[in-house]
């Protein structure tokens, strides 16, 4: 019945078959035949555990007489029971099937409770610490492999022995060592003695051994009646000769795994070595707008480009990049290269990540009461609406982690409807999103358009300034007349520097200006260069005219008469557009300037200063000892007006000709400019500003002495800011703000006036230093000068506030403060990055894809930014595992 139940591979049965046909069968089964030459998967991936069954390894019985150990480190015979047994080892087993490797074990955790760490460090490495941990891991493999098993001797017990059972037997030093049968004595390396609990382990089995017995390993051996032949039943054992061996590979291995993790580790310091000299000159060239690459990049070109042409001047002075650098040329693509442009575009990456991270950090962490301007992105729009501009704009927080829609409080652009629309705008998008964004047309940007309106505004103005433009293209289109122009000035003016003629037309907001200003200055030389040019036999006819015309017109007193009003005018806006474009310019201090400005142009508008124009005019003319002649004023003819049936008055025509210039030249630019600043420039008017004005100095002093403040103070700022601050407890704070704020200004500024006199002290006792102490000394003055000038605006309240602990004092006021020098006046400085971007995004580099232009835009502007360059070393190396395994 059992023969018929047996069972094939394939299933068939044997059932009535007999041997020799059975036989034949099992020989020609196809699933047997394939099962004996195949393996199982599994077979292919090492076990945690080992779960193969040895076969019986036999017992074979001891020799009568036994080595056991006495005092005198020899070996004796000892007779012992017939029955005593050891376990033999099988001579089959493989040694690579048995062999751990050193990572099998890695993943096993150490688990240890608190206890157990301080007897680790207490007892070092006593054995019984190896009983209290579950799964041991390579680390502390490697600590108890290299401090060795605990042999204490008995001179360094507490009782200077050994302690004895209750039969009175104890644990002896010579079982520390073997006697081999060729007589040569060995130390048993395994064998660890517990001073805790005075029993034997064995350090082997614990380290290494799978189903090793727990008496040696976790529980401790003190049966000391049977101390010899245990240990060498135990020595032996199979278990115990496999973890012997696994612990010989671990520490013959050890030395060859430390000198590749220190060859690694140089490797990866030599790498960083290059990738920090790389970041060097990728900061250099992007800091200097300069370009990277080259045409032809080659290593047989002679000029590679700027990248590779420093990395190559560098490897003079660094023998690790001139090291890095032969290897590249030699090797080419077998070996990394970290010079490529895929790595370069990488790097300029990474620079620019550790920058935007400063950034945020500054903008999140801004604690030092200090108002800061920065470059966050630099983006291409395909659409100019509103909505669009806002996706961006909301993208762009989002990866900088800004909520606007919560921190925003002012913003600041242009006059373009894209920007300004009060219903589809950026502007008006945003104020629906958050209120308190309170739209703040660019001051600056406003201004300019005064300027514009001002010299258009007249024929006069209009023929100066289009003559100004004609000129300029007429001697700069010419490399002849270029020369004469530049020769001339050196015989007019020979110890000033050489001038160039200016554009009108630029978006430049000082080029009417700075074009009148040069025109003056080489106003000889410019008469001199035209009459050159126009008696030259050589000069074509259109030459020849152009430079009469432009003659005629620069010796006429309508030119000086209409560049002297202008002149006067610009020296006043002049200063007021550069202030307007500052950046920690506050709102009142904006509407100050204004207004001193307004004010200033105002006077102007009387007899007396038209007086003085045409003062200016003669001194000008004779100061060129009738050199030159000026035609005067034209007289225009008289045109009669038909009088219309019903008229009854006449018109009265002005017939002076000096008269008939200051009504409608001198007046007509004067009340034009006065007009567009006063349309442009009337947020005073609103409650808005006149809260904000309540903040300047000038105004808190008024309250400190009269102790009075408007009964609806503040009431249009809370409107806006009700969430930051309370109209009520502002004004209360405000009141005992301005009685106590002056004399903290006073003590902020004693340390500075100390420090300038202790200064001047010493360099007059040094009198006989160098020029650079001078050039210091009136940096020094200048420095004082712009901070006194400066001295009544809000974000000085605001810094003398946060420095002398008054913010903690009056809180709601210092929110306020923090409000009003936050408000953009101006985006002057954004806007100054379309400068860096006409350098960064010429014609040699016009194909550069986007992410690179902006990186390039922000190492560019931001130049005061602290690279961090084990960040940028981070991020790089954050590109690939490859360069990931270079690196860290």
């Amino acid at each position: 019945m059992e023969k018929e139940n047996r069972k094939c591979i394939c299933g068939k049965r044997r059932a009535n078959l007999n041997n020799t046909n059975w036989s034949r069968h099992l020989a020609s089964c196809k699933k047997v035949k394939l099962s004996l030459t195949s393996q199982s998967v599994s077979s292919f991936f090492k076990k945690s555990r080992s779960d193969t069954d040895y076969p019986d390894l036999g017992k074979k019985k001891i020799e009568n007489n036994v080595p056991v150990l006495l005092n005198n480190n020899c070996l004796v015979g000892q007779p012992i029971n017939d029955d005593a047994e050891l376990e033999s080892t099988n001579s089959n087993i493989e040694i690579c099937t048995a062999i751990e490797t050193i990572g099998a074990s890695s993943s096993k955790d150490v688990t240890l409770v608190p206890s157990v760490y301080k007897e680790l460090n207490k007892l070092g490495n006593d054995p019984a610490i190896l009983s209290q941990i579950e799964n041991i891991d390579p680390g502390l493999i490697s600590y108890f492999l290299k401090i060795g098993a605990a042999q204490p001797l008995p001179n360094e017990l507490p009782g200077k022995q050994f302690p004895k059972d209750h039969n009175g037997r104890s644990f002896h030093e010579s079982w520390y060592w073997h006697k081999r049968s060729t007589g040569e004595v060995s130390q048993r390396k395994w064998l660890s003695y517990s001073i805790k609990n005075h029993k034997i382990y064995c350090l082997y089995c614990a380290l290494f051994a799978r189903n090793n017995k727990q008496n040696w390993t976790k529980y401790g051996f003190s049966n000391w009646n049977k101390g010899t032949i245990s240990i060498i039943i135990h020595e032996t054992s199979e278990a115990h000769i496999m973890a012997s061996i696994k612990a010989a590979y671990r520490q013959a291995e050890y030395p060859l795994i430390q000198s590749m993790k220190e060859s690694a580790n140089t490797n990866i310091a030599f790498n960083k070595e290059i990738v920090k000299h790389l970041i060097d000159l990728t900061l250099y060239l992007g800091r200097h707008s300069l370009p990277f690459r080259g045409h032809r990049e080659g290593w047989q070109e002679s000029i590679r480009g700027n990248y590779k042409d420093l990395v190559l001047v560098l490897a003079k002075y660094s023998p690790a990049l001139a090291s890095y650098v032969t290897s590249v040329e030699l090797k080419g693509k077998k070996t990394y290269n970290l010079i490529s442009w895929q790595r370069q575009n990488q790097l300029i990456e990474a620079i620019y990540r550790n920058i935007r991270d400063v950034i945020k950090k500054e903008i999140l962490t801004a604690e030092d009461g200090t108002v800061c301007e920065r470059l966050i992105a630099l983006r291409e729009t395909v659409q100019t609406t509103g909505i669009h501009l806002l996706t961006m704009l909301d993208t762009i927080c989002s990866e900088m982690s800004l909520e606007w829609r919560t921190n925003l409080v002012g913003q600041s652009y242009d006059g373009a409807a894209s920007m300004r629309g009060s219903y589809n705008g950026l502007q008006s998008l945003v104020k629906k999103e958050n209120p308190c964004a309170v739209y703040i047309w660019y001051w600056a940007h406003r201004f300019n358009l005064v300027v514009i309106d001002a010299v258009s505004c007249c024929i006069e103005a209009r023929d100066l300034f289009g003559y100004l433009e004609t000129l300029y293209d007429f001697i700069g289109s010419s490399k002849k007349r270029v020369h004469v122009y530049s020769t001339n000035q050196k015989t007019r003016y020979p110890n000033k520097l050489l001038r160039r003629l200016k554009r009108v037309e630029t978006t430049r907001w000082s080029s009417h200006s700075s074009s009148l200003q040069t025109v003056l200055d080489t106003y000889d030389a410019i008469i001199d260069t035209l009459f050159d040019i126009k008696d030259d036999p050589m000069t074509d006819r259109v030459s020849n005219v152009k430079a009469g015309s432009l003659l005629d017109y620069l010796l006429q007193e309508r030119f000086l008469l209409t560049a002297l009003i202008f002149k006067k005018i610009f020296d006043k806006t002049s200063t007021l557009s550069k202030c307007l474009q500052s950046v920690d310019i506050d709102l009142c201090a904006a509407i100050s300037h204004v207004q001193q400005t307004l004010n200033i142009i105002k006077t102007f508008r009387s007899d007396d200063e038209f007086k003085n124009l045409i003062q200016e005019k003669d001194d000008f003319i004779q100061s060129k000892n009738n050199e030159f002649s000026f035609a005067p004023l034209p007289i225009n003819r008289i045109r009669r007006t038909k009088k219309m049936p019903g008229e009854v008055s006449s018109d009265q025509r002005i017939i002076d000709q000096m008269e008939n210039f200051k009504v409608n030249t001198f007046y007509t630019i004067l009340d034009i400019t006065t007009t567009q600043i006063t349309n442009r420039f009337n947020e005073e008017t609103m409650p808005f500003f006149k809260d904000l004005s309540l903040l300047s100095h000038k105004r808190l002093k008024e309250v400190a002495e009269t102790n009075i403040i408007p009964k609806d103070a503040f009431k249009g700022f809370s409107e806006v800011y009700g969430k930051f601050v309370d109209d009520a407890s502002l004004k209360q704070e405000y009141v005992q703000f301005s009685k106590s704020y002056f004399y903290f200004e006073k003590i902020m500024n004693l340390p500075e006036k100390f420090a300038d006199t202790n200064k001047d002290s010493w360099i007059q006792c040094g009198s006989d230093g160098d020029d650079d102490d001078d050039d210091d000394i009136q940096y020094n003055k200048i420095d004082k000068y712009s901070k006194n000038n400066n001295s009544g605006t809000i974000n000085t309240i605001f810094k003398v506030c946060h420095l002398s602990g008054l913010k903690d004092i009056f809180p709601t006021m210092y929110t306020a403060l923090s409000i009003a020098v936050t408000l953009p006046v101006s985006s002057a400085s954004p806007e100054r990055t379309f400068s860096k971007l006409k350098l960064v995004k010429n014609r040699l580099r016009s194909t550069m894809s986007e992410d690179r232009l902006g990186a390039l835009m922000i190492m560019a502007c931001e130049l005061d930014v602290q690279i961090d360059t084990e960040c940028v070393i981070k991020y790089f190396a954050s590109n690939s595992s490859f360069l990931a395994k270079l690196l860290t």
